[in-house]
């Protein structure tokens, strides 16, 4: 059941991703020819494709984190598989607290900011949910390999 809510979330990550990419390349092509053709741009098209780039990236490393953690260590090269097995889940516990920890001041931050912008940019400010979203979706896919268990080399395709 956990894996299966895992590839789920995937899927609507990786659907989510590229939409946002399409939307960010279709906007920008739309300003190039109103700008070349029309002299004049979209009005906040700029801005909007700015925050594209943001949920792009931020679901890229939700998508990644389950494709391929990127691991940036030393010692995974010293010790011996069985302890890396043996360390895998209490990582994750940690990489769990850490983006829940992330994921609970950028939802304040994001509240914050919500409640004191001004009507006129509250569009503006939604398109900033981006953080508080990807960190609670990164912190509950390290929660489910928590749950699901290490993955082991050979069953990473």
């Amino acid at each position: 059941m956990p894996s299966r809510i895992e590839q789920s979330l995937t899927r609507a990550e990786t659907l989510a991703a590229s939409a946002c990419l399409v939307a960010m390349l279709v906007l920008s092509l739309l300003e190039i020819g109103a700008r070349n053709f029309f002299h004049s741009g979209i009005p906040g098209a700029s801005t909007l494709i700015q925050y594209l780039v943001l949920w792009v990236s931020f679901l890229g490393a939700v998508v990644a984190v389950r494709e391929r953690h990127i691991k940036i260590d030393i010692a995974t090269h010293l010790i011996s598989e069985a302890w890396r097995n043996r360390l895998e889940r209490p990582i994750f516990i940690f990489c769990t607290l850490v983006c829940g920890t992330l994921f609970w001041h950028a939802v304040r931050f994001w509240h914050d900011e919500w409640l004191n912008v001004s009507s006129d940019d509250k569009w503006i400010a939604a398109m900033g949910i981006i953080f508080p979203v990807s960190f609670c979706l990164l912190s509950l896919h390290f929660a489910l390999r928590v749950i699901i268990g290490p993955r082991s080399a050979r069953r990473v395709k």
